[in-house]
């Protein structure tokens, strides 16, 4: 038997979306964990068994039938997870990521399921890599992370013998009649007016490239770590500014836009959770959403002044976050040229991600987020002290592996001069490359 319930305002966007172009494969969102120590297989299987016993986003299946558009969570589901030894390989580690970007490239039938893929793979006599895939209509980012949690708790549990935390079944349910209380609600109208006027007389999304259609939502990617002392200095001017570290890296963003376009009125996109209340952060699904953010860059305005004005409108933004993107981009009708959604887009992945199974510590590592129209500026803080990770993931059809590495390297470059010492100085006056799309 299969319950039937709604889609949430974000879970119909991404059907609508992949309906348009069924083969699209950028709807797969997949990581993998790295864990260092003395897997046992077996018990491992079980865990993840477990968890998606426990979670009904992973059970369930999207269509149409006579009442419309519905999901339909299974009682249960071939939750089998796959078992690939690669210790055997020449590169053990390209053999492993070779094998997860072919799988990565498969097609999830969320109509017919499973929308689900889980790999263990040896690596090594202490190293393990879990893979986990799963189409974006059913979780986002956060829920991966809970999902991931969830697993480490249960393996650890089934090595220690320790006795089992009894957890209440999440509720999908509950997650979908909340969306729909929000979209019935004096907030979700309060909401619309706020977006109404906030993007009275834009002119558009601005880019770094010159920016055209391409028909493509794959992306490519480059990545960098950046050296503790530099995250040290940027944590200092966010202080200086009354910030925190995530509002520095947005303005920074929108600097560099200032300094490729010349433009001053700057549109980004912003991910959010969705997730206002503990029942929505406990329930593993697929809430997040996109809202706009536009900042006026002014080139005389000082690197602190700048930081200060984008962390107030990233407050005024977040405050009316449950507003879907599709009504805004639809709707709305608010945004010139919405083929490309709001632009370059910053998603800040700041949630847990420190787990241990059975003692063995892990490090996650994100392979794919989801479509990227244009540009999407990815930033991990995994609250473990290893420091900020930067990755661009640059839309295949405007961006080239050596254009976006340039793209990352002038970023880097610019957040290099970005110190308390630079608070009081206007942004026009500090180094760094300036560049043409």
């Amino acid at each position: 038997m299969s319950a039937r319930l709604p889609l949430s305002a974000a879970q119909a966007g991404v059907w609508v979306a992949q309906q348009l172009d069924p083969s699209d494969r950028s709807f797969n969102v997949a990581e993998y964990c790295e864990i260092r120590g003395h897997v046992q297989p077996v018990l491992f299987e079980r865990a993840v068994r477990e968890m998606v016993s426990e979670t009904e986003a992973l059970r369930a299946r999207f269509g149409i039938d006579e009442l419309g558009l519905g999901q339909f969570v299974a009682d249960s589901t071939d939750s089998s997870m796959r078992h690939v030894d690669v210790s055997g390989e020449a590169d053990p580690n390209d053999a492993a990521r070779r094998w997860m970007a072919a799988e990565l490239a498969r097609e999830f039938n969320t109509e017919t399921g499973p929308i689900f893929s889980s790999v263990l793979f040896r690596v090594g006599p202490k190293l393990f890599y879990w893979y986990r895939a799963v189409h974006h209509v059913a979780v986002d980012g956060f829920a991966l992370s809970l999902i991931a949690g969830r697993v480490a708790d249960i393996y650890t549990e089934l090595v220690t013998g320790r006795p089992r935390q009894q957890l209440p079944p999440p509720s999908l349910r509950d997650v979908v009649e909340d969306d729909a209380r929000y979209q019935s609600s004096t907030e979700f109208e309060r909401d619309r007016e706020f977006w109404l006027e906030r993007l009275t007389g834009l002119r558009g999304p601005v880019s770094l490239v010159d920016w055209k259609s391409t028909g493509t939502r794959d992306s490519i990617r480059t990545g960098r770590q950046l050296p503790a002392e530099q995250v040290d200095r940027l944590r200092a001017l966010a202080r200086r500014a009354q910030a925190t570290w995530p509002e520095v890296v947005i303005a920074a963003v929108a600097v560099q836009l200032h300094r490729a376009t010349g433009e001053r009125d700057v549109l980004l996109g912003l991910p959010v959770s969705g997730r206002v209340n503990p029942m929505l952060r406990c329930v593993p699904s697929m809430l997040t959403n996109a809202v706009p953010l536009r900042l006026a860059i002014d080139p005389e305005a000082t690197l602190s002044s700048v930081i200060t004005h984008t962390a107030r409108e990233l407050e005024r933004a977040r405050e009316h976050q449950r507003y879907p993107q599709e009504r805004l981009l639809g709707e709305l009708s608010v945004i010139p040229d919405s083929r490309r959604q709001f632009g370059v887009d910053v998603n800040i992945m700041a949630f847990n991600y420190s787990f241990s199974y059975a003692g063995c510590r892990s490090v996650t590592h994100n392979l794919r987020s989801g479509p990227v129209e244009d540009l999407t500026v990815n930033v991990y803080d995994r609250l473990d002290g290893s420091g900020l990770r930067i990755e661009f993931d640059g839309n295949a059809g405007l961006y080239g592996p050596a254009e976006l590495a340039e793209q990352l390297d002038r970023f880097v470059e610019l957040l290099g001069w970005w110190s308390e010492e630079a608070a009081d100085r206007p942004i026009g006056a500090l180094q760094g490359r300036s560049h043409e799309p």
